[in-house]
């Protein structure tokens, strides 16, 4: 392969990582958390630490919890928690790399579903976010969107974690 090519490659293979990683680390949390946990299916086979994500979430098949438009578009959501009832509460969308507005697009879509939207992305692309946000169309989500960077998902992940181990303990 042309050395050209190869950084091109391993930053590609670097940024798919990086995205699995982020949409385990949030399935991880929806787990411990008591939600049943869904990712797309084109997103099953990517890895999380050592195993496919496929290994972690709790759905397979996304429960036909509404109209067959919202039930399709929420299948390309990262990740998506459900309640009890198999009903959807919280959406998370990964933006390493991607364009923050699609992700705005797909919220603005199912803003008549009682959920929580949360944009997760590095810390660097909050301005980006709070800009797109602002936008005029946006303004009807605007008020239930939330940024999490990756530190903050990274920490939560492990306080999650450890407050799980304390309550097996009682």
């Amino acid at each position: 392969m042309p050395e050209s090519i190869v950084p091109v490659v391993r930053e590609s293979k670097r940024s798919e990582y990086a995205h699995s990683y982020y949409q385990g680390l949030l399935v991880e949390i929806g787990n411990l958390r008591k939600f049943n946990t869904f990712v797309p299916s084109q997103d099953k086979n990517k890895t999380f630490l050592t195993k496919p994500l496929s290994e972690y979430v709790t759905v397979h098949k996304i429960y036909p919890f509404s109209y067959d438009h919202l039930v399709k578009r929420v299948q390309t959501i990262d990740v998506v928690w459900f309640n009890e009832r198999k009903m959807p509460d919280s959406f998370f969308e990964v933006e390493h790399s991607s364009d923050i507005n699609n992700s705005l697009l797909k919220f603005i879509e199912l803003q008549d579903l009682n959920v929580h939207f949360r944009i997760v992305a590095d810390k660097n692309r909050k301005k980006e976010y709070h800009s797109k946000l602002s936008n005029n169309a946006f303004k009807p989500i605007s008020e239930r969107v939330r940024f999490i960077d990756y530190e903050t998902l990274s920490a939560l992940h492990s306080k999650t974690i450890e407050i799980s181990l304390l309550q097996e303990r009682i």
